[in-house]
């Protein structure tokens, strides 16, 4: 018997402002296409420059992303202004975007819930960064969220800016062990002894049952950040610690903090039955590329 929805609607979150459009992910233009069509939550990447500048990319090299080469974060933005985006492999026309397009964008859609910019910083934020951050994001202030791997900026927001919504995603200490190689010099270095790629001590041998060991890392990362800001977490990583015996969803929410789950690929059948298990625990969020795909495949009330 198939189970009834649950009553709380879980929200899709579009990654990278993906839309069933064409645009490059993360583009101003993509970010356009979704808030046009009515998105309600919606992601992109920011990535500090040196001169306090915030580009919309995903990665700090510029050749995954762009036409250009170098180190963004090294960079000022006259420096990659002219740079327009790499799409499936081809150069396209749509130039680099920053972060106050965006909040201009934004703007235009006084409806639109909130655009969730997903901070990657690598190197602390200084003063000069977190001023024009803050600054720029101030005439939008409850429509934006700032996430980041980066606990320390998460730290650092919220002593500058009580009021701003902030998220944690714990990549940097915890994270999958996949087929793919890794980025050079990505954290975590170490596999640990209970599946995960983890640089922590608690998991250099198995001392004990794997759901102590959720127990113990949860413990010891919620003391990171801030309490009661939202949680981005791999989805399968969630679901190996509910195998574990420990609800992470759950202990979050004990905490004060919603969670959200990531990033459910909706045409492989074992992500569905993922997202659907995270559903039926109560997660508040699951990010997506296609949002409108997956909630015709789940057992659940959806916003997107």
């Amino acid at each position: 018997m198939p189970q009834t929805p649950r009553q709380k609607p879980v929200t899709l979150i579009h990654h990278a402002a993906n839309c069933s459009h064409n645009e490059p992910p993360g583009s101003l233009a993509a970010l356009q296409k979704c808030l046009s069509s009515g998105a309600a939550f919606i992601e992109i990447d920011l990535i500090p420059l040196a001169d306090g500048s915030f580009a919309l990319l995903h990665a700090p090299n510029l050749e995954e992303d762009t036409n250009g080469r170098g180190n963004a974060p090294e960079m000022t933005k006259d420096q990659i202004q002219d740079l327009t985006y790499i799409h499936n492999g081809k150069v396209t026309g749509e130039p680099v975007g920053f972060l106050e397009g965006a909040i201009e964008v934004l703007k235009q859609y006084p409806g639109a819930q909130r655009l969730q910019l997903d901070l990657k910083p690598f190197s602390p934020l200084n003063q000069l960064m977190l001023d024009s951050l803050l600054s720029t994001l101030e005439p939008v202030m409850g429509q934006v969220q700032v996430t980041s791997y980066a606990d320390w900026a998460v730290r650092g927001l919220a002593i500058h800016s009580p009021e701003l919504a902030l998220g944690f995603d714990p990549l940097l200490y915890l994270d999958l062990v996949e087929d793919e190689p890794r980025p050079e010099n990505a954290l975590p270095f170490r596999l640990g002894a209970y599946g995960l790629l983890d640089d922590h001590p608690l998991s250099a041998y198995q001392w004990g049952p794997a759901g102590d060991y959720f127990v113990a890392r949860a413990e010891a990362l919620i003391t990171q950040v801030p309490r009661g800001c939202e949680w981005f977490i791999r989805a399968e990583i969630l679901k190996m610690a509910l195998d574990a015996g420990f609800d992470w969803i759950a202990y979050l929410h004990q905490h004060g903090s919603t969670v959200d789950g990531w990033t459910i690929d909706p045409h492989d059948p074992g992500q569905v039955e993922l997202a659907q298990t995270l559903v039926d625990q109560g997660i508040d969020k699951l990010t997506t590329d296609e949002p409108a795909r997956l909630a015709a495949k789940l057992n659940a009330k959806t916003i997107i």
